[in-house]
């Protein structure tokens, strides 16, 4: 029955729906408190800020609920209270309440229902606070129903989803910002592009009774292993709590857990979901500040910039090894990658004649070299990999 029903809800995943009116109609049919949100934009450290408020949180004796997207490992890492995944159980019984009480429920997308699916459940469990990533932009992501005033994060700008909030970075900017309304609490660190941080204060400032902070140096860039940007994320979340919350106990930074973001799930493998250039280059400089070259496997959607991603990738690469991505008509296939990589980049490029055996090819390739392994390029990658690897016999 739990495969049968995951298959249900995983039909409604075919595209992009735009606008929060179908949402906005459905929301106050189900919502019976207004819980206190943090809601995190941007284009890249939304999940670090998510994950890093969500445990400061929790360690100060607030039960807390997290909405990330999109998953790694399973689809109920979406939604959790105190770091405890929803369960199957959970999700069903919910998801069939919203069947028969929401009007428009058939006509909702597969984020929209996740997104009440885990509204519901923080209600049901008694948070104190609930922690809310953006899933596409901000302000006609289904998130942006929530209308009482909040804690407002935008963790950076960049061009990605171009073809959906905008060709430049105050087009995306104005997108992000969208989450912000009167009475909120909004965090805006400095931003890499010169002058946008300035820029966004302006529009910001135009929203009355809106209080505005930069971000305190809360955690040391000096002595850890973690990267200088996963420091900076840490640190606007801290001051988010900190300006939100008053003074408030932040755990020591070893305590911090990020899924996905150079975690090492096995000995010398090691999964990121960097998919854009930015976050491909901030992983690639955390790569390089060690002097270690690593084999790569890479796979990405058709709407990034796949030939800047790999070109930023080679610098840390011995070798990559391609795979395909059949995800909504959007994933990249082989061709699709190799087609648009430069040549210097195409040397390094190594596969087989499908999927399974370039995977296998990368494992073993790294384990007679003696490198690192690193899976890369989309969450739909690191998705492909552990269900290979979970299947795989690679004696």
């Amino acid at each position: 029955m739990t495969e049968e029903f995951f298959a249900k809800l995983f039909e409604r995943k075919n595209g992009i729906k735009l606008g929060i009116g179908r949402v906005a109609e459905a929301f106050p049919q189900i919502k019976t408190r207004e819980i206190p949100v943090y809601h995190v934009a941007g284009t890249n450290g939304k999940g670090t800020v998510v994950y890093s408020i969500s445990h400061i949180l929790t360690q100060n004796g607030l039960k807390t609920g997290r909405f990330i997207s999109p998953h790694i490992f399973s689809y109920n890492e979406r939604i959790a209270v105190d770091g405890r995944n929803i369960s199957d159980p959970e999700i069903i019984d919910i998801y069939s309440e919203l069947e028969r009480t929401v009007d428009n429920f058939e006509e909702l997308s597969f984020f929209e229902i996740t997104f009440l699916v885990a509204w519901k459940h923080f209600e049901n469990e008694k948070c104190d606070r609930v922690v809310i990533e953006v899933g596409l932009g901000g302000r006609i992501d289904a998130t942006n129903v929530i209308d009482w005033p909040k804690t407002d994060v935008v963790t950076s700008i960049g061009l990605d989803h171009t073809h959906i909030l905008g060709e430049t970075v105050e087009e995306i900017a104005v997108e992000k910002l969208g989450i912000v309304k009167k009475g909120d609490i909004v965090i805006l660190p400095v931003m890499a592009q010169k002058g946008l941080r300035e820029w966004m204060i302006s529009r910001i400032r135009e929203i009355k009774d809106v209080d505005l902070y930069s971000v305190d140096d809360i955690f040391s860039k000096e002595g850890t292993s973690r990267s200088i940007v996963q420091i900076m994320n840490m640190n606007i979340a801290a001051t988010a709590v900190l300006k939100t919350e008053g003074t408030r106990h932040i755990p020591h930074e070893e305590s911090f857990y990020f899924p996905g973001r150079y975690e090492q799930i096995e000995n010398n493998v090691f999964i990121d979901v960097a998919h854009n250039p930015p976050a491909v280059q901030t992983l690639v400089d955390h790569i390089a500040s060690m002097n270690t070259k690593m084999v790569v496997v890479y796979g990405a959607m058709k709407d990034k910039d796949v030939g800047k991603c790999l070109g930023i990738l080679a610098n840390i690469a011995e070798k990559i090894f391609p795979v395909s991505l059949d995800v909504m008509n959007r994933g990249a296939d082989v061709k699709y990658i190799v087609d648009r990589s430069g040549e210097s980049v195409k040397d390094l490029f190594l596969y087989g004649k499908n999927d399974d055996e370039t995977l296998k090819k990368a494992y073993l390739y790294s384990k007679e070299k003696g490198l690192k392994l690193l899976v890369t390029g989309s969450f739909y990658t690191i998705e492909k990999y552990v269900e290979w690897r979970r299947n795989a016999d690679c004696n």
